[in-house]
């Protein structure tokens, strides 16, 4: 990867408590990618740092570092992009992210923009950046293979937001390319009909850390939640309520179910 580039540092929305470190993106583009692509970085690193402003107590990273790029994949259509944390540290009994890669699909990026969907794809990958399903079992949330994420604060905020009480687990998606599997959740393969788990904010196929990116796209609770099992602090003590989220469940049109992957 080139180190070198455009680099855009990123502020939290929040101020914050001494104790709590505050969770801070740093973007360093590599290639490939245009201006008006670059600000829409910027929107996500913000939506994401808005949502979880800082580390629990004991965590001190003076950023997260991000190389960002626009590369060949597939061709049209297909994998739209890949990420994952590249360097890692342990500190107050997490396995965080220090720097990562996030490199999307040059045949797609003008198509992605020009439709809108441009931004939710550079949410999703960010987010395997951040931990999302790329260091679960370092964290101990989930066991590869088994479908099952454990993490006590998305585990109690799922039973609610979806109305499953009885849960003892999340489903994880196990089907899909290899990139798809274990780190996702869980909806139909392809992404292509409803699951019946519905939260305020809609089905889960459509909530933006399943495998296939599905139309109007939302980050739930759960998803913040899962975050807090692996080393964040969401924006209050609880995680959003769904009013709080109406800016990120965004409609969008006519981009139809694609697939994604974390790398």
């Amino acid at each position: 990867m080139l180190r070198s580039g455009k680099s855009l540092l990123l502020a939290p929305f929040f101020l914050l408590a001494a104790s709590a470190a505050p969770f801070t993106i740093s973007v360093n583009f590599t290639g490939g990618l245009t201006s008006s692509q670059q600000s829409i970085f910027s929107t996500a690193a913000n939506i994401w740092m808005g949502l979880l402003p800082s580390y629990q107590p004991g965590i001190s990273i003076a950023a997260l570092n991000i190389n960002a790029s626009g590369v060949a994949f597939d061709g049209v259509g297909g994998i739209l992009g890949g990420a994952g944390p590249d360097t890692l540290t342990t500190q107050g009994g997490y396995t965080l992210a220090t720097t990562g890669t996030m490199q999307f699909d040059s045949a797609d990026l003008a198509n992605m923009e020009s439709n809108g969907s441009l931004l939710p794809v550079i949410l999703h990958e960010m987010a395997h950046v951040m931990g999302f399903g790329t260091l679960w079992t370092a964290n101990g949330v989930y066991i590869n293979n088994t479908g099952q994420y454990t993490g006590p604060a998305a585990l109690s905020t799922y039973k609610v937001e979806f109305s499953q009480p009885s849960a003892t687990f999340i489903p994880v998606e196990l089907g899909g390319s290899p990139g798809t599997a274990n780190g996702h959740w869980n909806e139909f393969d392809g992404g292509g009909s409803l699951t019946g788990i519905i939260s305020p904010l809609g089905d889960m196929q459509f909530e933006i850390m399943t495998g296939w990116i599905n139309t109007p796209y939302f980050i739930s609770q759960t998803t913040v939640a899962s975050f807090v099992d692996i080393g964040f602090q969401s924006a209050s003590a609880d995680v959003p309520e769904p009013a709080s989220m109406a800016l990120i469940s965004v409609g969008l049109l006519a981009i139809g179910v694609l697939r994604r992957r974390a790398r």
